[in-house]
């Protein structure tokens, strides 16, 4: 080989690494390195595509590391999408640099590691980024047995089931007061399906009254943290304890209403009479009051008529005869 074809050979192999780096440098995917998601809820994996001006990306691919599936593919203005994954960004396109991943409902088989790679116009790149799932306890449902019209001095067993945790955890039991009932319930925790846990707890209230009515379960995990809490009140038959009150109470209005109308019905006549009776006193007051009057004037009339008599008397022929 001559001097002049090593020079060449290295001119080109330079240039060729040049090019390479200039393309590196000028497209870059960048991911955090690891993300949490949470059973059950969507999780974001974020990811950017840096450049030094604007590209045009022509395909986008997301897959998990460990099982070697597309879940997610854009190529050349189509797309490829598994159920449970998508672009993050609801209208993206070529243009949009942000080909960050949503898992819409997250499950414990979706930790993993993930392989974001794109190409553009101006270059490739490959980024990759963790997915760590935690399963949290949904908050509890509660029942009863009986579930109502119960009476008093019965026995009643409550019942507090939650599900979905990663670890088998705790029901704690509390009632109206704050007092820990826990030592007296049983517990039940079993694997489902899905490998997490579901927990059952029942709680035995021994001649329930309807002075303490309200317990209090809480879920807790392995480490102790509390995921959910629900409250529970005993159905006691209300309505017929409602009735006999009603009915003792109308017994009690009954008792005390009869005296009263009585008593109001005498006031009522008393006062009536006593109306009357002054009424009819004024009557006869007047009437005395002008009796008086009336017999002066009888007295003077009789005592006028007699002097009249007496003088026609005086004047008679009979009178002047026996006078002579």
């Amino acid at each position: 080989m001559t001097l002049a074809t090593t020079f060449l050979f290295f001119a080109i192999h330079s240039a060729c690494i040049g090019a390479g780096n200039s393309s590196e440098k000028f497209v870059k995917v960048e991911c955090k390195e690891e993300y949490h998601g949470v059973y059950g809820q969507q999780s974001l994996l974020q990811c950017n595509v840096k450049a030094v001006q604007n590209v045009t990306i022509s395909t986008v691919t997301w897959k998990r590391v460990e099982v070697d599936t597309l879940l997610l593919e854009y190529h050349e203005d189509t797309f490829n999408l598994i159920p449970g994954f998508k672009f993050a960004e609801p209208s993206w396109n070529k243009n949009n640099t942000n080909v960050s991943l949503l898992l819409t409902n997250t499950k414990m088989a979706d930790k993993g590691v993930y392989e974001c790679m794109v190409r553009t116009d101006r270059g490739d790149d490959i980024a990759t980024t963790s997915l760590s799932v935690k399963a949290m306890y949904l908050t509890p449902t509660m029942s009863s047995i009986p579930e109502t019209n119960i009476k008093e001095n019965t026995d009643v067993t409550i019942f507090c089931n939650s599900t979905g945790g990663q670890q088998i955890g705790l029901i704690w039991w509390f009632d109206q007061f704050g007092s820990n009932r826990t030592r007296s319930a049983e517990l039940v925790a079993k694997e489902t399906d899905d490998g997490l846990f579901s927990l059952s707890s029942r709680f035995k209230v021994l001649k329930a009254t309807s002075s303490s009515t309200n317990y209090t379960c809480k879920v807790l995990n392995v480490n102790g943290a509390e995921e959910g809490m629900a409250s529970f009140v005993i159905q006691f038959a209300v309505r017929e304890l409602g009735s006999e009150a009603a009915r003792l109470d109308s017994v009690s209005t009954t008792n005390w209403l009869a005296p009263v109308v009585v008593i109001g019905s005498l006031i009522i006549g008393l006062l009536i009479a006593l109306l009357l009776f002054r009424k009819r006193s004024a009557q006869r007051a007047r009437r005395q009051s002008t009796f008086p009057l009336m017999s002066d004037h009888q007295t003077d009339t009789r005592h006028d008529r007699d002097v009249e008599t007496e003088g026609l008397n005086c004047d008679s022929p009979q009178n002047q005869h026996s006078s002579l």
